[in-house]
């Protein structure tokens, strides 16, 4: 049929006039380019529409003055498995290295001198410890704010890593 469809009403593939399978991916951010990669590695054929000029959904860059605005994934872990696929799937990952440890600085422009660098930094400690002596003296807290964090990781910790069973006591009646 000349309206791209075979006879029995499925589409045809255009190269071989085969039906095949197709699907349409609404949104070029980072979760609709990924399912449109992962689906064309299945044998699917994609189209994929985006209503901006551009991909990358809210991961984007652009230029005011001199200075270039990055408003993309600034920090991924190496949990992030998912998106360290994408990055390699797009050729990508060189652009965005993975530090062999967490060390993230912080500038705040709005603290005197001397107290305008913070760093996060991950030691060698186990979660939630991991971050402490980082959060201690992370200068862009108050002392009160940090108590709260501290006391967020440990309850984190407990609600993460119950307590095992061989470890609970119980009494027996006797």
């Amino acid at each position: 049929m000349s309206d791209g469809t075979r006879a029995d009403g499925l589409p045809a593939d255009p190269a071989t006039g085969q039906a095949g399978r197709h699907a349409v991916v609404v949104g070029g951010g980072l979760a609709g380019i990924t399912t449109a990669l992962a689906l064309a590695d299945a044998g699917i054929r994609v189209t994929l529409l985006e209503g901006r000029p551009r991909l990358g959904g809210l991961a984007f860059s652009f230029q005011r003055g001199e200075l270039t605005v990055d408003n993309g994934q600034h920090v991924y872990l190496r949990c992030c498995t998912a998106y360290r696929w994408f990055l390699d799937r797009i050729e990508g990952a060189a652009l965005a290295p993975l530090q062999d440890r967490l060390d993230v600085p912080v500038l705040d422009v709005n603290r005197p001198e001397g107290r305008r660098l913070g760093r996060l930094r991950r030691d060698a400690l186990p979660v939630p410890l991991h971050l402490g002596r980082s959060l201690a003296t992370y200068p862009h807290l108050s002392l009160a704010e940090r108590a709260k964090v501290g006391r967020a990781a440990l309850a984190l910790k407990v609600s993460i890593w119950p307590i095992r069973p061989w470890t609970r006591r119980t009494s027996a009646a006797g």
